[in-house]
């Protein structure tokens, strides 16, 4: 989700541009010019509103990550600022999914994309991942990051990763977890994809429990 488009869902959500802009640090006309696609030319324009979103400034700028292939180590490790506690969340690929939650030592055996700050999302092998495809629109966009911890229960209503049906990592889907006739469904919030049984699928890899807001 680029800039323009989190700008709108802020306004969206009840905030006016002054307050938007006063809560972001910059000008009225900063926000103005952002949605008549004149986006902000300083790096610290980009900066501050990084920050507001709890996102990488490079991967909110260009929709690519600076520190590609960085190391990282689970950690419940976190520090409190005004929005909460912020902790850093690995960023990973959807190839790493399994992996990460069958490997013994997930430091060395996963390089994240990058390290990504959130607010009070528990859990110390809660990891982060773009959504890849529009089946969840318009609740989760493509692009968009969400938080996903592995080790919580899951229930009817939650949104899941599962795997895929032959367990091929690139198959792996962001779904609804939903009770229908007593029958356990993968829902996608899109009409153009299909409702599937979670018994086709081998095993739930983890839940979302946070987008930008939680849910």
């Amino acid at each position: 989700m680029n800039l323009k488009s989190l700008v709108h869902r802020e306004l969206g959500e009840g905030l006016t541009e002054q307050e938007l802009a006063s809560l972001v640090g910059v000008s009225e006309r900063t926000i103005a010019n952002i949605l008549i696609d004149k986006l902000p030319k300083g790096a610290a324009i980009w900066e501050k509103f990084a920050r507001y979103f709890r996102m990488d400034a490079e991967f909110l700028r260009s929709g690519e990550l600076a520190c590609s292939g960085a190391a990282f180590e689970f950690s419940e490790s976190t520090r409190h600022s005004a929005a909460g506690h912020i902790q850093k969340v690995p960023l990973l690929k959807w190839d790493q999914i399994g992996q990460m939650i069958t490997s013994q030592d997930f430091s060395r055996a996963i390089h994240a994309e990058a390290m990504v700050e959130t607010t009070d999302v528990a859990g110390a092998r809660t990891f982060a991942l773009k959504v890849r495809d529009d089946s969840m629109e318009p609740l989760f966009s493509k692009g968009e990051m969400i938080f996903v911890n592995p080790d919580l229960p899951s229930e009817p209503g939650q949104y899941v990763v599962v795997e895929s049906e032959d367990g091929c990592p690139e198959g792996s889907l962001l779904r609804q977890l939903k009770e229908i006739g007593g029958q356990s469904i993968l829902h996608p919030l899109n009409r153009r994809h299909d409702d599937l049984p979670l018994t086709k699928f081998p095993r739930i890899l983890g839940r979302v429990v946070r987008l930008r807001k939680n849910l």
